[in-house]
């Protein structure tokens, strides 16, 4: 034992075996429950998305999808006035199976609603289509080129998914 200069030496003390393996035992069941509540609380909440509220549908959601064997074409234009609006819903449309054939900008004065026409007159792909959306009003007309299914005219009401962007 080495001493400092003034000061008197002490004797070393030992912890009893006793208490350190309590406290371990209090650690590792301290980690456990801390484990066990992270799992419970990432699977307590599935996603939930209000279609009302003009928010992109879950991907989970079989009616928010294209209907599997079959081509659905569609035109997306943005007639909201935020830039970049077609391009994010044709990229969001296209993973839940839609055909988007062609994108652009709508010129003219902003919508302030969403409108989805059915040129083929499937109404339930135009309702796949507004349930993918989240939003929107739809309505038949037909088109004499036959170049696409659904035409959505993307209005300010449309929110798109807080997914990260792609490059």
């Amino acid at each position: 034992m080495s001493t400092t200069p003034g000061w008197p030496s002490l004797p070393a003390q030992k912890v009893p075996r006793r208490k350190r393996r309590g406290w371990l035992i209090v650690a590792l069941l301290t980690v456990v429950l801390l484990g066990a509540s992270a799992a419970w609380w990432g699977t307590r909440n599935p996603p939930a998305v209000e279609s009302a509220s003009g928010t992109m549908a879950a991907v989970d959601d079989s009616l928010a999808r294209a209907p599997s064997g079959s081509r659905v074409r569609v035109r997306v234009l943005n007639a909201s006035g935020t830039r970049g609006f077609a391009r994010r819903a044709t990229s969001e449309l296209r993973d839940r199976g839609f055909d988007v054939v062609e994108y652009d900008t709508e010129r003219g004065t902003p919508r302030s609603r969403t409108l989805i026409v059915s040129h083929t007159g499937h109404r339930d792909w135009a309702e796949r289509l507004r349930r993918a959306v989240g939003t929107g009003t739809i309505e038949a007309r037909s088109d004499t080129l036959r170049y696409v299914d659904l035409t959505i005219f993307v209005g300010r009401d449309w929110k798109p998914s807080a997914e990260a962007l792609r490059p």
